[in-house]
């Protein structure tokens, strides 16, 4: 059934992008699919009657035409191929009265093709038709008058009452295939225009649920990015040194290249809460980080590692250099006028410093570097201490 269905759809394609042309196009194809199946064994059957040679030869010839025509429709050339098929089969028609002078069939020979036309050409086709199978078979009657109880006349009548009435039928049937092509288009330009409605609605939802995700997105970077902020000094904090510093010490590593640390804690912080208020604390807090921030390259990582203590990771670095950044920052915090911010205040940063050269490793590097911090608060703070070096002198 399946290899029925598809060579019947093969048999009916037409390839053409006109949707009424393609349908007048397939009631043509049925039309003529139908009289091939008639004509090729009626043809036969002429050639075994008396006298019908020359009428099977008519109905042959007009087979093989017949033929020529359902290829230029299938092919898209439907006008071509209609006009092909319609001056073939009245031409075999009227052929048949010439070569039999007979005209009694005419009534029937050339009502026919306009039965036909009504549902396989437009209006000026049906016209041209209509008017050609009148005119023919008025003069084929009259050309070869009946030798028999009818008269011409009655032939004539006849014919035009056929005539007639296949016009009418073919009228109303374009009538009929018009009203259903209208209600079909409507139906499909109202689903045009519900699928429009959709897409865009679908494309207007997927706008929104996009800016939702993007803003989603945005949320979670931030939310990200305050995770490792401190709210208080706008510093990254411990977590992001944590993180950052087995990537820069690996990098390090691995680029046989120096790298310093360094720990720094504001000298006798917990004398500034107590005797000047939380508040001014935060405040001496926000000012030393902006200038770590200012004293430090975009390179380096500085961190508030918790509470007054703080951790600079500085890549590329050696010890020596290191150690001109740090005291720049010492000399920062000593000449600060803090007094901006409490009447009599003074503060003073004490730094350990560890390098990825002297240490022993990732855990050393950091132990070293709060080694030489302790190592300064002992020795006096306001200084900078190295690791696995001698004290420098007190900072003033």
């Amino acid at each position: 059934m399946a290899t029925g269905q598809g060579l019947a759809a093969a048999l009916m394609r037409v390839d053409h992008p006109d949707h009424s042309v393609r349908r007048r196009a397939r009631n043509a194809l049925v039309v003529i699919y139908a009289i091939l199946v008639i004509a090729v064994p009626a043809t036969v059957a002429l050639f075994f009657i008396p006298n019908g040679a020359e009428v099977a030869l008519i109905a042959g010839g007009a087979t093989v035409v017949m033929v020529l025509s359902v290829v230029l429709i299938r092919a898209g050339h439907v006008d071509l191929g209609l006009s092909l098929f319609f001056f073939v089969f009245i031409g075999s028609f009227l052929l048949s009265v010439l070569l039999t002078q007979d005209s009694r069939l005419v009534a029937v020979y050339f009502t026919m093709p306009v039965g036909i036309a009504g549902v396989t050409v437009d209006r000026r086709g049906l016209s041209i038709i209509t008017t050609a199978c009148v005119v023919l078979a008025v003069w084929s009657t009259l050309a070869y008058p009946i030798d028999t109880m009818i008269t011409s006349f009655e032939v004539i009548v006849a014919t035009l009452l056929l005539v007639a009435m296949a016009l009418t039928a073919s009228v109303l049937g374009l009538q009929g295939q018009r009203a259903e092509t209208e209600r079909a288009d409507a139906l499909a330009a109202r689903l045009r225009t519900s699928n429009d409605e959709l897409e865009s609605r679908v494309a207007e939802r997927t706008e929104q649920l996009q800016r939702a995700l993007d803003r989603q997105e945005q949320l979670v970077a931030e939310l990200a990015e305050l995770s490792l902020r401190d709210p208080l000094t706008g510093l990254h904090n411990r977590r992001h040194a944590d993180a950052e510093l087995p990537r820069l010490a690996s990098a390090a590593d691995r680029h046989d290249q120096p790298m310093a640390m360094a720990m720094a804690d504001l000298d006798h912080f917990k004398q500034v809460n107590d005797q000047h208020t939380y508040a001014v604390g935060d405040e001496v807090l926000r000012r030393f980080a902006l200038i770590l921030r200012q004293s430090t390259r975009s390179s380096d990582v500085v961190t508030r590692y918790g509470g007054e203590e703080f951790l600079i990771l500085m890549p590329h670095t050696t010890i020596d250099q290191a150690l001109v950044l740090c005291e720049r920052i010492r000399q920062e915090v000593q000449q600060h006028d803090w007094s901006a911010v409490a009447d009599g205040l003074a503060i003073t940063v004490s730094i350990g410093l560890s390098d990825s050269v002297s240490s022993g490793g990732l855990v050393t590097l950091g132990a070293d570097a709060d080694s030489a911090l302790h190592r300064a608060k002992r020795e006096g703070r306001n200084r900078v201490v190295a690791a696995h070096r001698g004290s420098p002198p007190q900072g003033r």
